[in-house]
């Protein structure tokens, strides 16, 4: 195992504008609830890929998982402190009406494809484009200001993009033989003095992401517990959480137990399959690394695995970034509510520019 090497965060940051510069790969990040900024960064410009997760190093997985999952390993190995952030004045974003229609249009053929008994649940999402000339690192600062309870990241390979984000979701932790997943579905905006109200649907949604992964997890562990399910706020949203902790046996294929649970119905629908079918088909667009899944893999002599779910986030391409929000579909779900819970959860990444 190779430790960190302690830096002040300047000094990460001048790595970070340096690798840039140099069109090498890199990414720095920080865990929720913490004040230590990682960094690692790459010599070269290959394109490494993990092919059974006993790999070391950063993993960023697209959210087909037929398609390879990128690794950078740990050649250069940074940590820094950041000192506690407030959270500065920002901008109100107001809601707008672009892409309104086709997103409607498309939640009503997501409704009808569940009518017809093809799906329960469906994930349906959108792409927003929004000019600007701000550069990774500002936004990536302001992230670690404003949402101090997610997983905060900078990622860059000069072969496939720049990206940003602030998840609220963990897709697995390991520690040892102990695993934990989280179940984070439904969707409320905020409102001042006031805990969330939650519809049948919403429960529901949650209950079906809690119980696909019990199901799919029931052959690869054992001792599993279940959490009560509790309202958690990230930024300016309420989700319904539930967590989930096990053993794994001896030997565990951490590859298997990642490919048995990603993409949970949080990000694709249920049944799997004939979901991501629907979604590849008519989104209209290529998720690529949205909704996909992030994070540490065997930085730690314990083999231990640090993945989030590639929420709230956002890819930086020259003068213009793209922002992905979605929502779950049910069969109780109205299009024009979907539209303003995407419109809502815009709100996160469009705040930071």
């Amino acid at each position: 195992m190779r430790y960190p090497k302690r830096v002040k965060l300047d000094e990460l940051l001048v790595t970070v504008d340096t690798q840039k510069k140099a069109a090498l790969p890199f990414v720095v990040y920080r865990h929720p609830n913490t004040l230590n900024i990682m960094g690692l960064f790459q010599d070269n410009d290959v394109l490494h890929h993990t092919h059974d997760f006993s790999e070391s190093g950063f993993v960023f997985s697209p959210f087909d998982n037929q398609q390879a999952t990128l690794l950078i390993p740990t050649d250069n190995h940074f940590e820094a402190t950041s000192g506690k952030f407030e959270v500065s004045h920002r901008t109100e974003v107001f809601a707008s009406e672009k892409g309104k229609h086709d997103h409607m249009n498309l939640v009503k053929k997501g409704i009808s494809l569940i009518k017809k008994g093809v799906v329960k649940k469906i994930v349906l999402s959108r792409k927003i484009s929004v000019k600007t000339f701000e550069e990774g690192v500002p936004i990536f600062l302001r992230a670690l200001e404003a949402y101090p309870d997610a997983f905060c990241y900078l990622w860059y390979h000069p072969k496939v993009g720049m990206w940003v984000g602030a998840t609220p979701e963990r897709l697995l932790q390991i520690r040892g033989n102990r695993m934990k997943t989280t179940s984070l579905a439904g969707t409320l905006a905020v409102e001042p003095d006031k805990n969330p109200d939650w519809s049948q649907k919403e429960l529901e949604e949650q209950k079906m992401v809690t119980d696909y992964l019990l199901d799919q997890l029931k052959n690869e562990v054992s001792e599993v517990k279940v959490s009560e399910t509790k309202s958690v706020r990230a930024g300016q949203l309420w989700h319904l959480k539930t967590d989930i902790h096990a053993n794994l046996p001896l030997g565990a294929n951490l590859r298997q137990v990642v490919s048995k649970i990603h993409p949970t119905p949080a990000v694709c629908g249920l049944p799997t399959q004939e979901a991501k079918k629907f979604i590849l088909g008519h989104e209209g667009y290529d998720r690529t690394y949205y909704t996909g899944f992030l994070g540490e893999l065997n930085l730690s002599e314990t083999g231990a695995a640090d993945l989030y779910v590639n929420l709230r986030c956002m890819q930086i391409e020259h003068n213009e970034v793209f922002i992905y929000v979605g929502g779950g579909i049910t069969k109780d779900s109205n299009p024009e509510k979907e539209w303003m819970e995407t419109e809502n959860k815009s709100k996160t990444m469009r705040s930071l520019l």
